[in-house]
């Protein structure tokens, strides 16, 4: 079927990609060409064309258009189960896209809102694993400033770092301490050691290379720090257009509203990790793996969009939290109803290994 993922019988094997980034390996299959990431991509922007009170483009550009366009091949990764953009971006036209990304000013606030809402409960899991009264915390991509609000209610002290300037330049209206950098240049300034913790919300699966990250949290996270990474689940995903594919109905229905409201009916991210890739990566850094949480998206949904839609929102994302907590009561499960995956690792060693820095 015209826009669904490949995800039934032996993939095609690429050729002309020849590693994969996180694991190295040569087993990619392509899932997605060029055509069908287009034709998912279309498929995104009817389901939220369809749910809003007004077509106006920057409301359904906000919604269903991303950093990355739909002119790439999706691959995934045989031995670490990475989904993977083909070819691969410049990292440096990747930043500078996003760099200049712009949202309706009247969206700002909803956004905001939604993301506070979302890090509210994600606040006390941090915490408690730092076990500080008042933590020293640095985003990496800051974006709408939620996660620092949180904190800043909180009584920590909190660093964001987002080269987005109509981001950045919000934030800092409302008081929040954001620079327009990058995490390896807050490194490169900054005493080793000086946080408690690294969060990474919202971008580690568009940074073309994720290592100078990693490298540049090693040196900044404390012996004992964590290192919070969150991204979209590419398990999840290929699970969820496979029973799409096969679904009829209320069914078909149902799982396509899952994929929509949580950004996955199309691909518009350099990476799709799952937990065997992240610990394929992460690690080498000096950090090990400590909880592993699945999530939804946080809401989209605002006074654009109708209500039946909002209503259609709550609902999916209540039963998707409910399932995925039945999921997590098995402790090696890789939660595949979860469409995001919060996983935390702590840092075990004063240095990362020379080869990783």
């Amino acid at each position: 079927m015209a826009g669904s993922l490949a995800t039934d019988g032996a993939p095609t094997r690429v050729e002309a990609a020849s590693r994969c980034p996180v694991c190295g390996g040569a087993d990619l299959a392509l899932l997605c060409d060029p055509d069908r990431m287009r034709a998912l991509g279309g498929r995104a922007r009817a389901f939220h064309a369809a749910r809003l009170r007004s077509r106006r483009r920057e409301e359904l550009d906000e919604r269903a258009s991303f950093t990355q366009d739909d002119g790439a091949s999706l691959l995934a990764c045989g031995g670490c189960g990475l989904l993977l953009r083909w070819p691969r971006p410049d990292p440096g036209a990747t930043v500078q896209t996003y760099a200049e990304d712009r949202y309706p000013e009247d969206r700002l606030a909803e956004m905001i809102a939604a993301q506070a809402s979302s890090y509210r409960r994600k606040l006390p899991v941090l915490r408690r694993l730092l076990g500080e009264r008042a933590p020293r915390v640095i985003e990496v991509g800051s974006f709408v400033g939620g996660f620092l609000e949180v904190a800043r209610t909180a009584g920590w002290q909190a660093l964001g770092v987002d080269p987005n300037r109509q981001l950045a330049e919000s934030c800092r209206a409302r008081g929040l301490e954001v620079v327009e950098a990058t995490l390896e240049e807050v490194a490169r300034s900054a005493a080793a050691g000086r946080a408690d913790a690294v969060a990474i919300w919202n971008t580690f699966d568009q940074l073309a290379d994720p290592r100078p990250v990693l490298a540049a949290s090693a040196r900044l996270v404390r012996t004992g720090g964590i290192l919070a990474v969150r991204v979209p689940h590419g398990l999840a995903m290929r699970t969820g257009h496979a029973l799409l594919e096969r679904a009829r109905g209320a069914r078909r229905r149902f799982l396509e509203a899952c994929l929509a409201w949580n950004n996955l009916l199309s691909f518009p991210y350099l990476h799709g990790y799952s937990v065997a890739s992240l610990d394929r990566l992460v690690p080498g850094y000096g950090f090990e793996r400590v909880l592993l949480r699945g999530d939804v998206l946080a809401m989209l949904s605002g006074r654009a969009t109708r209500g039946f839609a909002r209503a259609e929102e709550r609902a999916v994302k209540q039963l998707q939290t409910a399932w995925i907590a039945v999921q997590a009561r098995d402790p090696a499960s890789p939660l595949p109803a979860a469409p995001w995956l919060d996983v935390y690792y702590r840092r075990t060693a004063a240095e990362p290994p020379r080869s990783q820095s």
